[in-house]
């Protein structure tokens, strides 16, 4: 049996997202900067520790995110796991991935594109449902990078930069 104490608190979640048995979960501030599908996360239920596999992960904002579980397949099952907090093993939290797509925090940090050097500060992430998008500030405009493999090359935590490869004409609008 897992114990608290061996998890990290991913977030709590809040209610169900849409009709679809989504879940839209608050995130704790110092959640993990990637969740992988194949890692169960365990689901407070009853004082235990309850292991469910997601089949559905992404950030609305940086501080929520909407997923669905196996097995939970109706609203209703999803309604029942409202209030409940989500935890992941300690062992296993995820490692940064390439283009971190799954980022938790990086508002304030420096935006580098590969041709345009500097290009402004990030934002907040704006929650377009299979679309997540970055919001840059360039220039006293705002601008809404899209967060694909493609485009984010990489996150430096320790400069706290990101690097992007952003589509010709994004900043020129």
């Amino acid at each position: 049996m897992i114990r608290k104490d061996d998890c990290i608190k991913l977030g709590v979640i809040s209610k169900p997202h849409g009709t679809k048995a989504l879940l839209l979960v608050r995130l704790e501030p110092n959640a993990p900067n990637v969740i992988k599908n194949k890692e169960p996360v365990f689901i407070e239920i009853d004082g235990l520790l309850v292991p469910f596999f997601m089949d559905t992960f992404y950030l609305n904002n940086s501080e929520t995110a909407i997923t669905g579980f196996e097995g939970v397949t109706s609203a209703t099952k999803a309604k029942s796991f409202a209030g409940a907090a989500v935890y992941i093993t300690a062992r296993h939290p995820g490692k940064q991935k390439k283009a971190g797509i799954n980022r938790i925090p990086v508002k304030g940090y420096r935006v580098m594109d590969a041709r345009l050097g500097y290009v402004g500060l990030a934002g907040s992430m704006v929650g377009v449902a299979a679309n997540p998008l970055l919001e840059v500030e360039h220039n006293g405009r705002e601008y809404l990078v899209p967060l694909h493999d493609d485009i984010i090359l990489a996150i430096d935590d320790s400069k706290g930069e990101i690097h992007i490869n952003a589509p010709d004409g994004l900043f020129d609008l």
